[in-house]
């Protein structure tokens, strides 16, 4: 079998393959955020965004939580699945759109709460994970939440290579991913506005691709934060049933 040419179209083949969008799609939403969505049930008056949306689980929390969500994901597959997952909500409740996380399509100071579980890290340059983070932060509104985890830097699988810049690592099958310190990533949300709160929860998951550092962390965005303009446009990386935190 011969492999695509480019990072990126390896990428692609295997979120779009068959058998990980059906992995994908067998999950249901971690209890940590369902306990998030409980804890943070008065946030939820506005309407909601799930970055990497994958097979649609988290889409599903959000909508069983009583919130109208703008799912995105990367891959047309997972796209799919996200809308056959949630086709049996009302119609208006959820919109499925295909897009990068470093260009989120929504416009600015939309959503009062965004979920971005296992999305970050699957950026290829650190230069695009921290977009990724000011994307974020453009599109949620001031006081909005943002329930987050990524694979950090603090404990790195020896079967990853360094990638031509600090920062960037190589998966065994040629695809590139960042992998940042825990202390660079929350500086980076940060100088955008984006701030713990409450617990910031570290450890490390052994996966079957290996051991896999995360962070794991709800943040509220500044107050004073976002000038309500309106000019965005964009979508998400997916999620990886066995890279994701």
């Amino acid at each position: 079998m011969t492999l695509p040419a480019t990072a990126a179209e390896r990428a692609a083949t295997y979120w779009n393959a068959p058998e990980t969008v059906r992995d994908f799609a067998s999950l249901t939403a971690q209890p940590y955020l369902v306990e998030i969505l409980a804890r943070y049930a008065g946030d939820l008056t506005g309407p909601a965004l799930d970055l990497g949306c994958g097979g649609g689980r988290n889409t599903v929390a959000l909508l069983e939580h009583g919130c109208t969500v703008v799912a995105v994901d990367l891959h047309q597959a997972m796209v799919e699945a996200t809308r056959e997952a949630t086709a049996h909500f009302a119609d208006g409740l959820v919109t499925v759109r295909q897009g990068a996380a470093h260009a989120v399509p929504a416009d600015d100071d939309t959503f009062a709460l965004a979920v971005c579980y296992g999305v970050l890290h699957n950026a290829p340059t650190p230069q695009q994970f921290t977009a990724s983070i000011a994307e974020l932060a453009r599109v949620l509104r001031p006081g909005a939440v943002l329930a987050l985890n990524t694979f950090t830097a603090d404990s790195l699988d020896p079967q990853l290579r360094p990638g031509e810049t600090a920062g960037q690592y190589v998966l065994p099958d040629d695809v590139p991913m960042t992998l940042l310190p825990t202390e660079e990533i929350l500086a980076a949300l940060a100088a955008v506005g984006l701030r713990p709160e409450g617990d910031v929860h570290t450890y490390v998951r052994d996966l079957d691709v290996g051991p896999r550092a995360v962070l794991r962390c709800e943040l509220r965005l500044d107050a004073s934060t976002g000038d309500g303009t309106g000019t965005g446009t964009g979508g998400s990386d997916g999620e990886d049933v066995s890279r994701n935190a």
